[in-house]
């Protein structure tokens, strides 16, 4: 335990000595859907690492635990085990990332990339003639725009891989984060 939280002092000493690397904690809405299905509403949470070549070039990665699935009610709010999938993931991002100055404190991003999740729970309806797949990949594109250290963006993920054994479902999910910058 004493590694993990030294390995954790260092690596936010590191981004307050250098302003090309920074680290972002994020909590969110999350809203997605299954190809064909209705949207299903979740919690997004997780932490980004960027690093910029310049003022305006950069990649950035994280971790990120979110909630997707869908539904097939019209209501997004109907989670009935008959009728929703409820999907866990940890995914992993790796973005190339385009950025300017607004002003000496804001900054507005635009990022785009892969991502790779992993599947961490399932619950699919009884009735539901498919199971899910372990894996999935896609892309990711979104914006963030960060005043002082606080960090506010949308983004948008769609599923290159067929989620389900049978069937052509994809992962298609929307997220709204806010987050601390460090």
């Amino acid at each position: 335990m004493k590694k993990i939280v030294s390995t954790f002092l260092l690596l936010f000493a590191a981004c307050g000595a250098s302003a090309q690397l920074h680290v972002d904690l994020r909590v969110g809405a999350s809203a997605s859907m299954l190809s064909e299905q209705h949207l299903k509403l979740g919690l997004r949470g997780g932490v980004n690492i960027g690093y910029l070549f310049d003022e305006h070039f950069g990649l950035r990665t994280g971790l990120c635990y979110v909630m997707k699935g869908a539904t097939t009610s019209s209501d997004v709010f109907d989670y009935a085990s008959d009728r929703a999938t409820r999907l866990s993931y940890i995914d992993l991002p790796v973005e190339a990332t385009v950025g300017f100055r607004l002003s000496p404190t804001s900054r507005f991003d635009l990022h785009a990339g892969p991502y790779l999740s992993r599947l961490l729970r399932a619950k699919v309806p009884r009735t539901a003639p498919y199971t899910i797949r372990n894996w999935d990949t896609g892309i990711c594109i979104g914006f963030d725009f960060i005043v002082g250290h606080f960090v506010i963006g949308p983004e948008v993920q769609y599923g290159l891989l067929r989620v389900t054994s049978s069937g052509n479902e994809h992962n298609i999910g929307y997220s709204f984060t806010v987050g601390y910058r460090f």
